[in-house]
């Protein structure tokens, strides 16, 4: 169909003016026709890239990208477009080439570079991810996309004191970012800052009293300072609307034997175990049966772990470690004194056994 000049840019203008307003499909239409009229036009070509792109037709926008960047190889927007268009079909290392280019022509546009740099962090490129973000940062100390990719990418390589500066500088921006209070309060936890371990925690909980992620941090905390009653309340909240894990119930198993609660400490060793073999419940299961004097359903436990795990006397050590932890010495003493005289599992030299007793002063 042919179209006078001022008929395309009118075309143009009301395509433009329907994208504004969302209404993606019915910009598209007037893009196409717009391009039956003068296939080479730019604004009309990027326009059906953007509309297509914000439409979830992937294919259609790189297409017309595409057909733009061979009439106009330093397009900016279509350089920016198909980037884009890739990253959305997941294809992070087709897109890269096209926002460096952009950047060649464009330096310092932070919106690409955090693009860029997430998709380096996306492909494990941590070192050229790490620049970027850096770089940015140069410009604008609390750019938020920049500190948040920086924070991420430090927290998965395991740095984890550079990490927490990070996310305190977005806290400062952002002071009740719920995932984020939660996710350095667990950092903090790791590198043993437990007091501020525990602010993060007690601040999330604010946002959200049940969130499940801060009340087992929280509750961590209360265990590393002994207070096994603390942890057990804050650790039960968390049953009111959720699911236990592995993980809590092996934590309320040990926090329930150092009470003396030998009874729920059973049930919660109990409940991992019977949803699936666990080491550490296993060893917690041992230990809470020695600490009743059961030593004879302690060794079937110890036999059904040294039947599941490599080296049995690595297990043996992780438990004695654990014994005298707990401040029951004296109780693992008379347990492998038990197994001596009675029957040791196959796993276990009887002379290695008595080694180990002597060492222990048993």
């Amino acid at each position: 169909m042919s179209r006078s000049a001022s008929e395309i840019i009118q075309l143009s203008k009301s395509a433009r003016q329907l994208f504004l307003q969302k209404k993606h499909s019915q910009a598209r239409e007037l893009y196409r026709q717009g391009l039956d009229a003068d296939a080479q036009n730019p604004y009309l070509l990027c326009g059906l890239g953007d509309a297509c792109r914000e439409m979830g037709d992937l294919a259609e926008s790189e297409q017309a990208y595409q057909t733009l960047l061979a009439i106009e190889p330093e397009n900016l927007f279509a350089l920016r477009g198909v980037g884009d268009t890739l990253k959305g079909k997941g294809a992070l290392a087709e897109a890269i080439p096209y926002w460096l280019r952009y950047l060649n022509l464009r330096p310092g546009d932070v919106h690409v570079m955090t693009r860029l740099a997430d998709a380096f962090k996306q492909l494990n490129h941590n070192d050229q991810a790490e620049d970027l973000y850096r770089e940015i940062l140069e410009t604008d100390g609390m750019d938020g996309f920049a500190l948040t990719g920086l924070a991420d990418l430090l927290h998965r390589s395991g740095r984890d004191h550079e990490a927490i500066a990070c996310y305190e500088k977005i806290l400062t921006m952002q002071h009740d970012v719920l995932h984020v209070l939660t996710i350095v309060g667990k950092l903090c936890w790791r590198v043993s800052d437990f007091e501020k371990a525990k602010a993060f925690f007690l601040r999330a909980l604010e946002i959200d009293p049940d969130n499940p992620y801060a009340l087992y941090g929280l509750g961590n905390c209360y265990r590393w300072y002994h207070d096994y009653a603390q942890a057990v309340e804050v650790w039960q909240r968390i049953l009111v609307h959720n699911e236990g894990t592995i993980a809590l119930y092996s934590r309320l198993g040990d926090a329930f034997t150092h009470l003396g609660d030998y009874t729920s400490a059973e049930l919660a060793y109990r409940q991992v175990l019977d949803q699936r073999y666990e080491r550490f419940a296993q060893i917690g299961l041992v230990k809470l049966l020695c600490d009743q004097g059961k030593f004879d359903p302690a060794v079937e436990a110890l036999n059904d772990l040294l039947a599941r795990e490599g080296d049995p006397w690595q297990q043996i050590d992780e438990l004695s470690r654990r014994f005298v932890i707990s401040g029951r010495r004296e109780t693992m003493l008379k347990f492998y004194t038990h197994l001596l005289k009675g029957s040791i599992p196959a796993a276990l030299e009887p002379e290695r056994l008595r080694q180990l007793l002597q060492k222990l002063g048993g």
